[in-house]
């Protein structure tokens, strides 16, 4: 009983689709403002020599602005079944993301800090363990082989360096 009342909790709409699309037109109109600005700053006009550095960018800027107003217009209409109130992401979905998110970003801090190949490691290892259910032994193999592979393809065929930490140090790589 729990884990149907746990399935429906899921299914519930974090967002509607409605109000992302409101949400990333305003982002695109932000953004279409910054360039519009910035492109009057370094001059949006036709010179002597033809258009000026912010001539083209300003273009673009207007449409972005343009189109990202058509959107918000679109969303608004209270006859748009395409956007409508139905669901941009549910509460499964949304956890699904951050179950991927999480590690992604705890394997770029740590790639900072012990370096890339050590890091690798480590998101394998936890990211098999986690999201896929599998154990330590198994993981194993694969959080060796991949970085190993990854050292040799870069470092030794392609001769470029990546980030390494105390442990390559330690090891002379």
């Amino acid at each position: 009983m729990e884990q149907d009342q746990a399935a429906h909790g899921d299914d519930k709409s974090l967002v509607s689709t409605r109000a992302m699309d409101i949400a990333l037109a305003l982002f695109f109109i932000a953004l279409g403002a910054i360039v519009i600005f910035d492109s009057v700053r370094i001059g949006n006009s036709w010179g002597d020599m033809g258009p000026e550095s912010g001539y083209f960018p300003f273009y673009i800027g207007c449409l972005l602005i343009f189109g990202a107003v058509l959107i918000i217009v679109s969303a608004m209409m209270p006859g748009n079944k395409a956007v409508g109130d139905s669901s941009f992401v549910t509460r499964g979905q949304i956890k699904s993301v951050i179950k991927v998110y999480i590690p992604t970003v705890l394997y770029v801090f740590l790639m900072s800090y012990i370096g890339l190949y050590a890091a690798a490691a480590l998101y394998i290892i936890g990211f098999m363990m986690v999201n896929g259910g599998y154990s330590f032994v198994r993981t194993l193999p694969y959080a060796i082989i991949v970085p190993a592979c990854i050292f040799v393809m870069f470092e030794v065929w392609f001769l470029v360096p990546l980030p390494k930490g105390p442990i390559e140090a330690a090891l002379g790589l």
